[in-house]
C-alpha cells in the first residue's frame, strides 16, 4: 500500500502483534488464528461480516482463543499507519482499526466475551492500541485505559473472571511441568536429580549476572560453577538458614552426566548432543516460560511455586514413600479452618516442599493489608517448618525462597527431637500438617499429638489431613493415641474429604481440626461430609475447579456450616465421640434414600464389575 509516497505494510504491525503473543509465557496455553478460524461457532459467527459489506466471511487479522474456556475470545485488528488507528464516529470499518475491530467485536458478542485490541503502527515506538471489553449479550462496549499490549494473564483480568485466569495458569504450569519432565525423561535425568536441577535453575534466575551471562558460558564446568556460584550469592543476600547443606544438595547435580560429560544421548532420537547444548536449553526454557509467571500474582514468585510443585508433583516417585502434596486449594482451605491471623505463627512439623506455609504466608500478608513492618515479622519469624529429608528441605526452602522469603525458618531434621527448641524459640499458636502416610495410622496421629504439644502453651489450634483409616480403624496402638489426645484436647472438627482428592495418587483422607487444652468430654465434635468439592479431573490438568463451582458455592457453603456448627442435612452433623469411636461423618448421618434411583444402582454395579476385573486373578 503506498500513501502520499510513503510505502506502508501492514505485515510489520501485524508481526509485532503475533510476537508479542508467541513470546509470552503463556502462549502455549492458548490458540491464535490468523483471518479465519476453524472453531464452527466463530466461523458461523464471521460470515456475513465481511468488511466490505459483501456477504463474504469477515475476516479479523488475528483471532485468540482460550481452550481451557471457551467463552473468552481476543480478536485483533492491525493498520500499518497511526494515523488509520480510528476514525471519529469509529464507523468507517474497512479503513480504522478500532472501526473494524468493534465491527467483528459486535458480531462475536452474540456468543462470547470479546475483547477487541486495535493495533496501529508499523515499529514499536510508533504503537498505537486500544482495548475495548464487549461481554455477551450485551449491546456496547466497554473502552479500557491500556495504552499498549499487554501480557496473556493481563487480558485474562480484564475479562474479569478470576476463576478462569487461575484455571488457564495452573493448567499451563501443570502442561510445562509434563513438557519438561518428558525432557529430562529423554536425557535419563533421575526423577530426584531433576527436582533438584529446576530449583538450581530457578534460583540461578534470581542473579542478574548469571540471568544475563549463562548463554555465553563456553563450557559446560563453567556453566554449572557459574550456576552453583549464582546460587551461593542468592542464598547468602537472602541469609537463608542452613545455607551449606542446600549448597551440597545442589553441588549433587554436578555429578550428573548432564555436568560430567560433554554429550549426552537422547534416548528418543537416539543421537548424542552436546551437555552445553542441552543445559542451555533447558535453562532458557524456564527463563522465558516459567521465571516471567513470577510478575503474574501481588504474592510475586507464587505462580513459579505453583510451576515448582507441580513439577515434584509429576517427575518424583516420593507418593510411593509415604509423601503426598495437599493440593492448594486445600492449603488454603485450611487458613480457614484455623482462622489464620496477621499474628498468629504457624508451624508445620513434616513441612514437605512448605505448601502450608506458603498458603499461611499469602493469608498472613493479606491480613497485614499495607503493614510493610508487619509483613517483614511475618517473613522473619512466624513461618516456621522442619523436614527430614535433606533432599525435600532443600526444596521447601528454594520454595520460599522463590516466592521473595529467604528468611523462614525451616529445620532440616526430625520434628520430635527438636520439639523442645520449636517451642521455646518461635511459640508457635498453629500448626498445619499432612504428616507422611507410610508410618501408618498410629504414627500420623503421634504426628498431630506432636503439633498439639508444641502449640499448646499458647492454647493453639491444630489442622491436619491424615488418612481416613486413623479416623475409623480399630488397631490398639490407634485407639490409645486417640485416648491421650481426647484427654487434653478437643477434637473440634473432622470432614470426610473428596475420595479423589489427591488424584492422580489414590487414598481417601479427612481432616482434622483440634483445640489445645480445651476438654473434650461433653462437647459435640462436628463432623462434615466434604466428598463434592466440585472439582473435576480433566485429562493432562488433573482436578480442577473448572466451573467454579468450590470458589463460588461450595468454599462459602463449607465454611458457613464450620463456623457456625450448623447441622446441615447431607452436610454436616455433630456427635460426641470417644476414642472407642468412629471419627467421621459417615457414621452418624442419616441416609437419604429418597435421592437414590435406577441408575446409581446401575453405577454401582458397573464400578463392582469393573473392580472385580482389575482384580481377578485368571
Amino acid at each position: 500500500m503506498i500513501i502520499l509516497g510513503l510505502m506502508v505494510n501492514e505485515r510489520l504491525t501485524e508481526n509485532i502483534v503475533r510476537q508479542h503473543f508467541y513470546s509470552d509465557p503463556l502462549c502455549k496455553s492458548i490458540k491464535i488464528e490468523e483471518q479465519r478460524s476453524v472453531n464452527r461457532r466463530i466461523a458461523d459467527l464471521m460470515r456475513g461480516q465481511s468488511k466490505t459489506g459483501k456477504k463474504g466471511i469477515g475476516a479479523p487479522d488475528l483471532i485468540v482463543s482460550f481452550p481451557s474456556d471457551s467463552r473468552y475470545l481476543i480478536v485483533i485488528e492491525c493498520k500499518a499507519l497511526p494515523a488509520m488507528h480510528e476514525s471519529l464516529d469509529r464507523t468507517q470499518i474497512t479503513d480504522y482499526a478500532v472501526d473494524g475491530v468493534l465491527h467483528y467485536a459486535r458480531s462475536l458478542s452474540a456468543e462470547y466475551d470479546v475483547l477487541a485490541i486495535a493495533v496501529s503502527g508499523e515499529t514499536p515506538e510508533e504503537l498505537r492500541v486500544s482495548h475495548f471489553l464487549w461481554h455477551k449479550g450485551e449491546p456496547g462496549y466497554k473502552e479500557t485505559p491500556d495504552k499498549r499490549l499487554l501480557s496473556v494473564n493481563s487480558y485474562l483480568h480484564i475479562f474479569s473472571n478470576e476463576q478462569f485466569a487461575g484455571n488457564l495458569r495452573n493448567i499451563d504450569i501443570v502442561q510445562k511441568a509434563i513438557d519438561l519432565n518428558m525432557v529430562y525423561n529423554s536425557y535419563s535425568i533421575s526423577e530426584t536429580m531433576r527436582n533438584t536441577m529446576v530449583s538450581a535453575i530457578l534460583l540461578s534466575l534470581i542473579s542478574p549476572s548469571f540471568k544475563l551471562g549463562y548463554a555465553v558460558e563456553p563450557t559446560i564446568k563453567s556453566l554449572s560453577e557459574s550456576m552453583i556460584k549464582a546460587i551461593e550469592t542468592t542464598l547468602t543476600l537472602n541469609q537463608v538458614r542452613n545455607r551449606e547443606a542446600m549448597l551440597g544438595e545442589f553441588r549433587k547435580i554436578q555429578n550428573d552426566p548432564l555436568f560430567t560429560q560433554d554429550y549426552i544421548k537422547d534416548k528418543h532420537s537416539r543421537k548424542e548432543r552436546a551437555t552445553l547444548e542441552v543445559l542451555k536449553e533447558m535453562i532458557n526454557y524456564l527463563h522465558k516460560y516459567v521465571y516471567p509467571l513470577t510478575t503474574m500474582e501481588h504474592s510475586g514468585y507464587d505462580v513459579l511455586g505453583r510451576f515448582y510443585t507441580e513439577f515434584i508433583r509429576y517427575a518424583g516417585s516420593e507418593q510411593k514413600q509415604g509423601l503426598v502434596l495437599t493440593p492448594f486449594h486445600i492449603t488454603d482451605f485450611f487458613c480457614d479452618l484455623a482462622d489464620l491471623t496477621a499474628h498468629d505463627v504457624l508451624y508445620d512439623p513434616c513441612c514437605g516442599t512448605a505448601g502450608f506455609l506458603v498458603a499461611g504466608m499469602k493469608r498472613m500478608f493479606r491480613e497485614a493489608g499495607n503493614d510493610d513492618a508487619l509483613k517483614t515479622r511475618i517473613r522473619s519469624r512466624q513461618l516456621v517448618g522442619v523436614e527430614l529429608r535433606p533432599n525435600m528441605y532443600t526444596y521447601a526452602c528454594s520454595n520460599m525462597l522463590l516466592r521473595g522469603d529467604g528468611k523462614s525458618n525451616i529445620y532440616c531434621g526430625d520434628c520430635f527431637q527438636i520439639k523442645d527448641r520449636i517451642k521455646e524459640n518461635h511459640k508457635p499458636t498453629v500448626a498445619f500438617l499432612n504428616p507422611p502416610y507410610d508410618v501408618g495410622v498410629a504414627e500420623q496421629l503421634r504426628f498431630v499429638q506432636h503439633a498439639l504439644d508444641v502449640v499448646s502453651p499458647q492454647n493453639g489450634r491444630v489442622v491436619a489431613i491424615v488418612q481416613m483409616s486413623c479416623a475409623i480403624k480399630e488397631e490398639k496402638d490407634l485407639k490409645a493415641v486417640k485416648q491421650e489426645l481426647l484427654a487434653r484436647h478437643c477434637l473440634k472438627a473432622v470432614l470426610s474429604m473428596p475420595d479423589d482428592l489427591f488424584y492422580p495418587v489414590g487414598v481417601v483422607t479427612c481432616i482434622m481440626v483440634w483445640e489445645a487444652n480445651k476438654t473434650n468430654k461433653g462437647r459435640k465434635t462436628w463432623f462434615g461430609y466434604f466428598k463434592d468439592d466440585g472439582f473435576e479431573k480433566r485429562k493432562h490438568q488433573g482436578r480442577i475447579d473448572v466451573r467454579g463451582r468450590f470458589k463460588n458455592d461450595v468454599h462459602n457453603r463449607w465454611i458457613s456450616a464450620y463456623r457456625n456448627l450448623d447441622e446441615v442435612e447431607g452436610l454436616s452433623v455433630r456427635h460426641e465421640v470417644t476414642a472407642d469411636d468412629e471419627w467421621c461423618a459417615e457414621a452418624y448421618m442419616e441416609t437419604d434414600y429418597s435421592t437414590l434411583c435406577e441408575e446409581d444402582f446401575l453405577k454401582k454395579m458397573r464400578e463392582y464389575v469393573a473392580f472385580s476385573i482389575a482384580n481377578s486373578k485368571n
